[in-house]
């Protein structure tokens, strides 16, 4: 495949996260664009709703953790509305599969 695309790497990232909240019993799964850069995924769960910032890196490539700044942000939004803040962080390869398990971080 070779050399994708920021917007492709995100995009299929995000496009995991959806699919395992589906198969964990999320519903109401809806992805929001805030920021033409930012995007987060909002699910309804049986114990809580929530709100997912989804980090995605290509293989050999490991996830960093969110910016103070960024976890401030998503929390705050996620206060707002009584759901609860999340980081999914996601490694993917050049064929777009899953490398290892989707890594989830509770914020706050």
């Amino acid at each position: 495949m070779g050399n994708m695309t920021s917007t492709e790497i995100e995009l299929t990232g995000e496009n995991h996260v959806e699919s395992w909240l589906a198969e964990n019993g999320y519903s109401n799964i809806t992805k929001e664009t805030l920021f033409p850069q930012e995007k987060e995924i909002r699910a309804t769960g049986t114990l809580e709703n929530i709100i997912v910032l989804v980090r995605t890196f290509l293989h050999p490539n490991r996830p960093f953790k969110l910016s103070e700044y960024e976890t401030h942000k998503v929390m705050l939004r996620a206060s707002r509305q009584k759901n609860t803040a999340y980081a999914a962080y996601v490694v993917i390869d050049e064929t777009k599969s899953l490398v290892g398990d989707i890594v989830w971080e509770r914020l706050g």
